[in-house]
């Protein structure tokens, strides 16, 4: 009985050890695109605070131990993602730009490819004057998130949008506002979920 049962363990752990050495062999392919820029242009800080947040949304703990996932160079998928999408465009001026990323998934060999767009940023000041005594804020922002997991061919591509027209308050600024858009896209997306999957 003791012997089956010892059997029964190294049958286990070599059974074990073979998962352990085949994730380390086949690590998760990422493509996390930094955030494409179609209409205004945030101030550096801005980008920064926003790449931050992507981020902190796409990383995994302890990667270099674990090696789980393998992030593709950004600037290797911001050049591939720009000849598809020029390709793309050429061809048909109603493509997508979900279909660029599927067709960018394969060229990298990426199983997963995150790819956040700033559509729309805008903000103007217009200074007190006359009998009003406040400085008005008009700021307008609209976001794009597209997530494809190419091991399931599951796409996500969701939008949003935030403005602010009133007096002048921080909270109404087009940074701000393009943080909470951000947020909210990396909720709706489920980006923390699909990438706290990995490392499981």
């Amino acid at each position: 009985m003791r012997l089956i049962k010892f059997f029964t363990l190294i049958i286990f752990l070599l059974a074990a050890n073979q998962t352990i050495c085949a994730a380390e062999k086949n690590p998760v392919r990422i493509a996390c695109l930094p955030i494409i820029l179609q209409r205004g242009t945030p101030d550096e800080e801005t980008v920064a605070a926003l790449e931050m947040k992507m981020a902190r949304a796409t990383n995994i703990p302890l990667n270099k131990t674990l090696q789980v996932a393998e992030y593709i160079s950004s600037e290797d998928s911001t050049a591939t993602l720009n000849k598809i999408w020029q390709r793309l465009r050429s061809e048909n001026k109603k493509a997508k730009i979900s279909d660029a990323v599927k067709i960018l998934a394969k060229d990298l060999d990426a199983d997963l490819v995150i790819c956040p767009i700033l559509r729309r940023y805008c903000e103007e000041t217009i200074p007190a004057f006359g009998s009003s005594l406040e400085t008005h804020l008009s700021s307008d922002v609209s976001a794009e998130m597209i997530v494809y997991d190419r091991r399931t061919d599951e796409l996500a591509d969701k939008k949003t949008s935030k403005s602010f027209h009133d007096s002048y308050n921080t909270l109404g600024r087009a940074s701000y506002l393009a943080g909470e858009c951000l947020d909210n896209l990396i909720a709706a997306t489920k980006l923390r979920e699909t990438i706290r999957a990995i490392s499981k």
